[in-house]
């Protein structure tokens, strides 16, 4: 598979929003969420469903509640580009500070839809999906997540090509 300049770009686009999600999520920097995000993205997190705006300015209080910052790692990404669309799947691993001193560990992956406007990569439309849980996530609400499975059974069947 060969690059060529624009999808060298793009990738660099697509990559930069996604660490500026993560940085802005564990800094609790509510503007930088939203920077990851096209002001009309749709975002399904769990039970959150509205714009990538206003999924920052709900989980930034929620994670201010927390005794420690959080700490969200993206890995392995993957990126199919159309013109000026992408279909990202990214792995994620993050760990929650717990009342109780623990942390709350979880892998999962952002389907993303990414769009190019003004000469931006940006999130258009997202959804987590949860792989894998530690023990301490028990604490939390996680029903709301579509879970990862095996081909035809994966939420991301079909995503990427």
């Amino acid at each position: 598979m060969t690059m060529d300049l624009a999808d060298l770009a793009a990738e660099l686009g697509i990559r930069r929003a996604l660490y500026r999600y993560c940085r802005g999520v564990d800094r609790g920097d509510a503007a930088m969420i939203a920077s990851a995000y096209h002001d009309d993205a749709d975002e399904n997190h769990g039970a959150f469903h509205g714009t990538g705006r206003e999924f920052a300015e709900h989980l930034v209080p929620l994670m201010d509640k927390a005794p420690e910052n959080s700490g969200h790692h993206v890995t392995n990404v993957l990126i199919d580009r159309q013109g000026e669309e992408a279909n990202v799947e990214a792995y994620f691993i993050a760990f929650h500070a717990q009342d109780d001193g623990g942390r709350a560990f979880m892998t999962g992956r952002y389907l993303d839809r990414f769009a190019c406007r003004g000469g931006e990569w940006k999130i258009v439309r997202r959804e987590v999906v949860i792989d894998s849980d530690s023990p301490a996530t028990r604490s939390m609400d996680l029903s709301a997540y579509p879970r990862g499975g095996r081909r035809e059974a994966d939420p991301s069947h079909g995503w990427i090509k």
